[in-house]
C-alpha cells in the first residue's frame, strides 16, 4: 500500500471536531489539500484540485455525501472516494459503494481504520466494515475474492454468521472450509439463531469441508496446485449452485485454508493459493471470503501481509 508520493486528500464533514480529527489522522501519511463543510464544497474542491482521495461524511447540509459522491463519479474524476460516517449499517455501506465509493469507515473506528481504508482505496481495493455487506453487493466477476481479518474465535463466529445469513437471504448457497473447532462453534451459533442446519446441509445449500483435509487435497509437494484445487472445489460448487434459489444462482465460499499454510511456514504457498482461488472465482458464479487471524504474520516475514492483500478485491477489518 505504499505510494511513490504522499496522497493528496480532500476531507468533508460538517462537524468541526470530526473534521479536525480526521485531518490530523490523515496528515500522518497524506497531504490535506482542502477541507469542506458540505458536499457541494467537496465536489467543487475535487473538480478544482484533482485530489487522489476524497473523504466524505454522509449527513451534511445541502448536498449530502451520497450526492457528492455521485457527482464526483459522474464527473469522471479519478479520485478514490472514502466515506467516514456515524451510520455504518449495511444499507448505508451499500448506498455508498453503489455511488462509486471504494471504502467506508465508521467514525467510532476512525483512529483504527481510516488510514488503512485510504491505503487500500489508493491500491484499488475496497474496504467495508462488515462481511454481511458482501453477498448483497452485486459486483462484477473478478471482484469477488475478499479478505476478512479477526483476532478472536468469538468475533470469527459472529462475523461469519452475519455473512452466512446475508448470503442465505440473498438466495445463495454456502460452502464453509473451516477448522473443526470453528465448524462446531458456527453450527452452535446458527442453531441458536433458529437455522435448521441439518435441512440446509441436506438440501445442498450449506456444505462444510474440513480445512486441514482440504489443504492436503489441493497441494502437490506441499504447494497448492491449480488443477487439484479445481478438482476439489468444482464438485462442491456445482452441487451448491444446483441448490441455490437465487436468480441467477450464486455461491459464497468462506474458508481458512491459507492461514494453515502460513502456520506451517509456507508463506509462498499461501499467496499462491490466494492467486489460484481468485482466478477460479473470476470465471464462475462464486464469491470467496478468506478469513485470516490478525496475528498470522510473524514480524520477520516482510511484506507477506501486503502480498496477501494484493490478491483480494475487498478488505474487511478485524476486531483489533
Amino acid at each position: 500500500m505504499q505510494q511513490s508520493r504522499r496522497a493528496r486528500v480532500v476531507v468533508a464533514d460538517d462537524h468541526r471536531d470530526v473534521l479536525d480529527a480526521a485531518t490530523s489522522i490523515l496528515a500522518q501519511t497524506c497531504d490535506i489539500i482542502a477541507t469542506a463543510a458540505d458536499g457541494a464544497a467537496a465536489f467543487e474542491a475535487t473538480l478544482r484540485l484533482l485530489p487522489d482521495v476524497v473523504v466524505l461524511d454522509v449527513a451534511m447540509p445541502g448536498v449530502d455525501g451520497f450526492e457528492a459522491a455521485a457527482r464526483i463519479t459522474a464527473s469522471g474524476s479519478n479520485a478514490r472516494i472514502v466515506f467516514l460516517s456515524n451510520h455504518a449499517d449495511d444499507d448505508y455501506v451499500l448506498a455508498a459503494v453503489s455511488r462509486g465509493a471504494l471504502a467506508y469507515v465508521a467514525k467510532t473506528r476512525m483512529n483504527r481504520d481510516l488510514l488503512p481504508a485510504v491505503g487500500h482505496a489508493l491500491a484499488g481495493r475496497a474496504f467495508v466494515p462488515s462481511a454481511a455487506v458482501l453477498p448483497r453487493w452485486r459486483r462484477p466477476a473478478g471482484r469477488r475474492h475478499d479478505l476478512h481479518l479477526y483476532s478472536t474465535d468469538t468475533f470469527f463466529v459472529e462475523a461469519v454468521t452475519a455473512f452466512f445469513e446475508s448470503a442465505l437471504h440473498s438466495g445463495e448457497s454456502i460452502v464453509a472450509v473451516v477448522t473443526e473447532p470453528h465448524a462446531l462453534a458456527l453450527d452452535r451459533q446458527l442453531r441458536a439463531r433458529g437455522h435448521d442446519v441439518a435441512s440446509l446441509v441436506a438440501s445442498g445449500r450449506y456444505s462444510v469441508v474440513d480445512a486441514a483435509s482440504a489443504v492436503e487435497a489441493i497441494c502437490h509437494n506441499r504447494m497448492p496446485d491449480a488443477a487439484l484445487y479445481v478438482a476439489c472445489v468444482e464438485p462442491l460448487l456445482e452441487r451448491a449452485l444446483a441448490a441455490s434459489p437465487g436468480s441467477p444462482p450464486h455461491v459464497s465460499l468462506f474458508g481458512e485454508i491459507a492461514p494453515i499454510l502460513c502456520n506451517r511456514g509456507s508463506f509462498d504457498g499461501a499467496v499462491r493459493l490466494e492467486r489460484i482461488a481468485g482466478d477460479f472465482a473470476a470465471s464462475r458464479p462464486l464469491s470467496i471470503l478468506c478469513l485470516y487471524p490478525t496475528a498470522f504474520v510473524p514480524d520477520d516475514v516482510g511484506d507477506l501481509a501486503a502480498s496477501i492483500c494484493r490478491e483480494h478485491a475487498t478488505i474487511v477489518p478485524g476486531d483489533s
